[in-house]
């Protein structure tokens, strides 16, 4: 999944630990990544990590710059729009997924639910990211429609997006948690219509909370909420 280039080992590495930085949420917004930047910090030559930061582009995580790589940014009815894509494909694909996972793909999932209920626990929405990733990993590549998967694996930045919004969020954090429960319970069954189900609500759960987290984001500080429905 993803344009798979030979980078070599350093080009990889680099990969792997922007990657896990955007997964866990610890690039921001405002942050930019510069080649040169990035190659003092890890102690590499500027092509490699530029091969790797145009891997990231291709695969969705980031974007070009003037001034380096940069988040992508999304319109509200960007993110509409992409959440009404995700809702016709995921569910399907989970679904799909269900009749193909492997016993090593079941405890991947379970170790993926457990570090879900270890961030909740200690209340740390950058571990529910990785968390939540790790699960979404699994599933998505149990299913035997890889075109279908790969294309769900380029809403990557909206993914990020809606988790950096989110997350943080202590009551997302138990609905999140309760949802991931019921797609656990629903795989480990091989019940296709329960994964459909629960995927569907999930992606449902996610939309709605992202634009109530805006919504609060933009109130006047102080606004009386007594009024609204």
């Amino acid at each position: 999944m993803g344009d798979r280039r030979d980078e070599g080992p350093e080009g990889s590495a680099v990969y792997l630990e922007i990657l896990r930085r955007l997964q866990q949420g610890e690039i921001s917004a405002d942050d930019r990544l510069v080649d040169t930047a990035i190659a003092a910090e890890q102690g590499v030559s500027r092509m490699p990590v530029r091969e790797a930061l145009l891997r990231l582009v291709h695969e969705g995580y980031l974007v070009g710059s003037t001034r380096g790589f940069v988040l992508p940014h999304f319109s509200d009815q960007d993110v509409a729009d992409i959440f009404e894509l995700r809702s016709l494909l995921e569910p399907r694909a989970a679904a799909s997924a269900a009749y193909h996972l492997t016993m090593t793909d079941i405890a991947d999932l379970e170790a993926g639910y457990r570090l879900t209920c270890e961030a909740v626990e200690s209340g740390s929405g950058r571990e529910l990211m990785r968390a939540n990733s790790d699960f979404r990993k699994v599933w998505l590549r149990a299913v035997p429609n890889r075109k279908m998967a790969t294309t769900i694996t380029r809403f990557a930045d909206h993914v990020q997006i809606v988790r950096r919004t989110t997350l943080h969020d202590t009551s997302t954090q138990q609905v999140v948690l309760k949802l991931l429960g019921e797609q656990l319970d629903a795989f480990r069954r091989r019940d296709s219509l329960a994964v459909f189900d629960t995927m569907g609500r999930f992606l449902d759960t996610a939309r709605l909370r992202y634009f109530a987290v805006l919504e609060t984001a933009r109130l006047p500080q102080g606004a009386d909420l007594s009024l609204r429905s």
